[in-house]
């Protein structure tokens, strides 16, 4: 199954470890997500026989964090962080260690997987999870261990993550829809891939990002932008149209782009 094929079947992209695999699939050797779900599934089933009884749900997340942090040893991978392995799962199950986001999604997948109405938040330069009540969040870090991050914490995160750049404010700490996660999860890779100039992996993860966010005239214009370094202005014309239809407002630079490639 493609990224279409899954965006079609799912479009709100609830299965998110799944979608996860496939919105990475191009950099696998194996796009196949089955591995990932029957890891998750057998780990559920091991938390589900500790789960506390009386219901208790500090107890149960202590679990959850207890398995994946200290049985399974996942950590945040802070030595390589830029290494595109720390964004495809299936490498983050067996190296043991990921991106924020990444292991967001498999601490979000998880805990559903448990009942939980789990969810994914999207900190200016840092991704962690949270669990969502009658009272609002529960928001957890993944990244470090689980750890609970209340709105201290969360300007904390936005501070070190942003080396001071970005103020924080309590909206910050607002559930991501799974389509955003895996737009933010493939937008990750695609920045480190555009910084190293590897125009091969770019094309895959621009194209991805115009499929996850169809409406948005951005991937178009970055892919755009992708396919004139690869030498291949049609396409890149192609983009640039579509990406002006999209914008609400005039766009100066795509006008600009569009004028140059139809008169050459």
């Amino acid at each position: 199954m493609s990224l279409l094929d899954y965006l079609r079947a799912d479009p709100t992209c609830r299965n998110l470890a799944e979608g996860a695999v496939h919105a990475v699939a191009p950099a696998l050797d194996d796009p196949d997500p089955a591995p990932v779900i029957l890891q998750l599934e057998d780990w559920a089933f091991t938390l589900a026989g500790r789960m506390p009884l009386p219901w208790n749900t500090h107890k149960a997340i202590d679990a959850l964090n207890h398995l994946l942090f200290v049985e399974l040893g996942f950590e945040g991978d802070r030595a390589t962080y830029d290494d595109p392995l720390n964004a495809l799962l299936p490498s983050v199950i067996s190296r043991r260690k990921g991106l924020p986001i990444a292991l967001a999604i498999l601490w979000v997948d998880l805990a559903r997987r448990l009942g939980f109405d789990a969810v994914g938040v999207g900190l200016p330069g840092h991704f962690i999870a949270a669990l969502r009540n009658d009272f609002g969040l529960l928001c957890f870090d993944p990244f470090h261990k689980g750890r609970p991050v209340g709105e201290e914490g969360g300007a904390e995160l936005v501070k070190a993550a942003t080396a001071g750049r970005t103020a924080f404010h309590r909206e910050m700490l607002r559930p991501a829809s799974d389509r955003e996660i895996l737009v933010r999860l493939v937008r990750n890779l695609h920045v480190r891939f555009m910084h190293a100039e590897s125009w091969d992996e770019a094309i895959w993860t621009s194209t991805h990002l115009v499929l996850l966010s169809p409406s948005n005239p951005r991937p178009l214009k970055e892919r755009a932008f992708v396919h004139l370094q690869r030498d291949e202005p049609g396409p890149a014309l192609a983009d640039l149209r579509d990406a002006l239809r999209l914008s609400p407002d005039p766009d100066p630079e795509i006008q600009a782009w569009l004028d140059q490639l139809e008169r050459s």
